[in-house]
Order: structure tokens, then C-alpha cells, then sequence
């Protein structure tokens, strides 16, 4: 690849920008159908594949191998008004397949019906992740808008220990881009480059755990889950300290391109022959969020102060997000049995209210400035919808007692479906000035924030 001068001061230009802040989609709408069609509840109920998300634990109820194909999309509506503000802030639609496998260990003896296998990946149909850079200045929902763009990957293994006490554990993976770029100028004198970039993963612990206790009308389980910070980090040095005519530093364009918080779930629930009622919370550990943003030039560690742009931190904070769902099986025939799911849950924003101001670099005046720091977000309200059919073998009743043993699973097919409205509690956050009330941008003071946030998915499996 070759770059004109003109070119390549644009290319380094953008190096003052900074990547927008994102996370899986499983951490902001759930994984699976079921799960998302009941408020995001699932450490205490989840079935199939998503346990492997909701709580690896419940992995071992399992007893039928499975494999689930199905996609999942979101549409967005996001709204910023106020003094230099767009009004709609646009973001592109996320779409993506869905693929699950369960697998039950063939063990005998103690160990039959006990230890299960699980898989869940998300892929985008666009693309692998979603790095986008862009100055602090340009209004972004930075906590919203590409978190619904990442392959994420989830894996699993549950047992079932004794006495009602089901144990498991797992892993989470998100795709995450590095990468280098050496700008230097060739025997004849033309400005070339080499780039080198390279697709890894990054990982996160998953542990869960349950217990259950049969009642006189019903059984009741308490289930936990751990997930450790997952953060993917977009990165690419840009080094032109190689050109013959240009003084440049080594450029740092880099960020958290995903990152979800520790999270611990907590959750009951109780399920009879028709009803599955789940009530819990999860805390998220967002705190400990150091920002979408890494320094663009990096200063030396003998000087610390060299007088390099540094990122506006940000203090977020915890959050305590409510959960609730209810399965409602209604058992149309004796091969068909239909679900009818809802849900709903409150999603806190860790974002504070007061956004300090971010430096810029003002080439006209050849100084720094502070521009305001336009990170929008606002806490959600979540109403969920979903449905779903098992069918199976409608001669299968009438079968010998031999042959109907032989005929398992007695459910083989299931169609499950899921809608999610995502409605953002109105806002006003004000773009605070620089610390002795510098900056003239227009954009500083309140932005009233609003929107919606549609989303939808399918999965059909097969048991065999």
C-alpha cells in the first residue's frame, strides 16, 4: 500500500481519536431465546446451550445431545438533544447467527446422567468485532450502540454432584484486533507501509452453581453464577520514525473495542408442570472500568510527564440490575407443547451525571483545548416477549413400551422466538467545562438523552 503525504497526515490524524467503549451481546440482551424472553433471568432455570452463559451448573440437566441454529438482531433509536447536539444519533443495525450444542458425558454406572458439555457462539454476519475510533467530541452512546458486535464465544461443562447441588464451570471468549503499521520511505524516494494486524482472544472465567428442593407443589431452585471482566483491546502502533523528512512519534491508536464487567447472578425459582416463575439480580462490577480510551502517544517511563494528550477519565459505577421472567407451558397435544414467555428487567447506568471535559489539540491556534466529552448513556427499562413449540413423534404414545424407550428424545424439535424493547429513562447529563471553565465549544452544557433499542431472535434445535 502506498500513501501521498496528504494522505498520510490525514491517516495520522485520526490518531487523536478515541475508540468507542463496547461489550458482548450476551451482557446486553441476554444469550439464547429463553433466557432473553424472561427478563434475562437464567442462573436459576436456564436449559440447553445457554446454560453455558446463564449458569454452566445447569449444563448437567442435559440428558439428550442438541444442536440449535438461529440469529438474533437490534435496531437503534437514540436521541441526544441540547446546545451542538444532533438530535438523532445514528448507529447501524446488529445482526448475527446464533449456534448451540449440548453434549451429556456417555459415562455409566454413578456417573450417568450427571456430567454435561455446552457450546454457544454469537457471530456477527458483518464482521468479526467492531472497533470504532472517534473523538471524544462526536456524540456517542458509547455504553450502547456496538456492544451487540462482537464474536463471542461461551463454553461449558455442569454436574450434577448429589442432593439436589449442581456444580459447573466455564469460559468466555471475545475476538479482540492488534495490530502494527511501519510507514518508511523506499530507495526511490516514495512514502510505503507495511501493515500487520492480527485477529486473537481474550477470556473470562464462568462458575456457577444451584440447588434444588422438591415441594409439595412444585420444585424450587436457587442458582448463582460468576463471570469474570472480559475485555477485548483494539490496538495499532503506527510508527513513522522511519520516514527521512518527517519527525513523527509512534502513534498508539488503542482502546477497549469490548469489555464486559465482573458480574455476579443471583436468582430463585420455582417451576411446576405449567409454570416457571424466575426473580433475581446481578451486580456489575463497573468501577472497575478504566474507559474506551489509551493514550495516543505513549510517553517514556523515565518522563511520565512528557505533555502527551491524556484520556478524560471517567468514574462509573456499580450496578444492581432486577431481573424477573415467567414460562407459561400450555401442552397443546401429546407430541406438542407450546411456551408463552415475558419478562422484564432494569438496567442501571454506570455512567455519572457530570461528564468531565476532554483535551483536544487546536491546530489553528497550535495549543491544546478542552472540547466536551459527549459518552451518553441512560439506564433502561426492559420489557421482553417470547414464545416458543417443541414437537415430537406424534406416533411415539402408541408405541410398544420397548419401542417408545428407543424413540428418545420424546421432543426432538423445538422452535423458540424472542423480542426485547429497550426503552431509555430520560435524561439530562451535563458536558462540563475544563477545570477553570475553559473551552468554547457550543456543545458544553446539558444533552437530554432518549431512545429505544428493538431487538428480535429465533433458534430452532434438534435433539438426537
Amino acid at each position: 500500500m502506498r500513501l501521498g503525504r496528504a494522505q498520510l497526515a490525514a491517516f495520522f490524524a485520526t490518531a487523536f481519536a478515541a475508540t468507542s467503549a463496547h461489550a458482548s451481546p450476551e451482557d446486553l440482551f441476554g444469550f439464547g431465546t429463553r433466557s432473553p424472553a424472561m427478563g434475562g433471568t437464567g442462573a436459576a432455570h436456564a436449559e440447553g446451550f445457554e446454560a453455558s452463559y446463564d449458569n454452566p451448573a445447569l449444563l448437567s440437566l442435559s440428558h439428550e445431545r442438541r444442536l440449535s441454529l438461529g440469529f438474533q438482531g437490534a435496531t437503534y433509536s437514540l436521541s441526544a438533544s441540547g446546545a451542538g447536539e444532533p438530535g438523532h444519533v445514528s448507529y447501524e443495525r446488529a445482526k448475527g447467527i446464533l449456534v448451540g450444542a449440548v453434549l451429556p458425558m456417555p459415562f455409566g454406572g454413578v456417573l450417568k446422567d450427571r456430567i454435561a458439555f455446552g457450546l454457544g457462539a454469537y457471530t456477527p454476519t458483518d464482521i468479526v468485532v467492531r472497533g470504532r475510533i472517534l473523538y471524544p467530541e462526536t456524540p456517542q452512546f458509547a455504553l450502547l450502540g456496538d456492544r451487540s458486535q462482537s464474536l463471542g464465544i461461551r463454553l461449558g461443562l455442569g454436574a450434577d454432584v448429589t442432593h439436589g447441588l449442581r456444580v459447573g464451570v466455564g469460559f468466555a471468549a471475545l475476538a479482540e484486533l492488534v495490530g502494527e503499521v511501519i510507514v518508511a520511505t523506499d530507495a526511490s524516494g516514495h512514502v510505503g507501509s507495511n501493515v500487520d494486524a492480527q485477529l486473537t482472544a481474550t477470556y473470562a472465567p464462568i462458575v456457577g452453581a444451584s440447588y434444588e428442593h422438591d415441594l409439595a407443589h412444585g420444585l424450587l431452585r436457587i442458582g448463582g453464577t460468576f463471570r469474570g471482566q472480559l475485555d477485548a483491546r483494539f490496538g495499532v502502533e503506527i510508527d513513522g520514525s522511519k520516514l527521512s523528512t518527517l519527525n513523527i512519534p509512534i502513534f498508539n491508536i488503542a482502546g477497549l473495542a469490548q469489555y464486559d464487567p465482573a458480574e455476579i447472578a443471583l436468582e430463585g425459582a420455582w417451576a411446576n408442570r405449567d409454570w416457571t416463575l424466575a426473580l433475581g439480580a446481578t451486580y456489575k462490577h463497573w468501577s472497575s472500568y478504566p474507559g474506551p480510551i489509551e493514550p495516543t502517544i505513549l510517553c517514556p517511563p523515565d518522563q511520565p510527564d512528557c505533555g502527551a494528550l491524556q484520556p478524560t477519565k471517567i468514574k462509573y459505577s456499580d450496578t444492581l440490575v432486577p431481573r424477573v421472567g415467567v414460562d407459561r407451558k400450555i401442552e397443546m397435544t401429546k407430541s406438542a407443547v407450546a411456551h408463552l414467555r415475558v419478562g422484564y428487567w432494569f438496567e442501571p447506568s454506570p455512567l455519572p451525571s457530570q461528564i468531565p471535559a476532554s483535551q483536544a489539540w487546536n491546530s489553528p491556534a497550535q495549543t491544546t483545548t478542552y472540547v466536551p466529552t459527549r459518552f451518553f448513556d441512560a439506564s433502561r427499562h426492559v420489557l421482553t416477549l417470547g414464545g416458543g413449540l417443541e414437537l415430537g413423534n406424534p406416533m411415539k404414545h402408541s408405541m410398544p413400551p420397548g419401542e417408545e424407550a428407543k424413540s428418545r428424545p420424546e421432543r426432538p424439535f423445538n422452535l423458540d422466538v424472542y423480542s426485547q424493547i429497550h426503552v431509555l429513562q430520560p435524561r439530562t447529563v451535563t458536558l462540563e467545562r475544563g477545570p477553570n471553565g475553559e473551552g468554547d465549544d457550543p456543545g458544553f452544557g446539558d444533552a437530554k438523552l432518549t431512545g429505544t433499542v428493538l431487538v428480535f431472535g429465533m433458534i430452532a434445535g434438534a435433539a438426537f
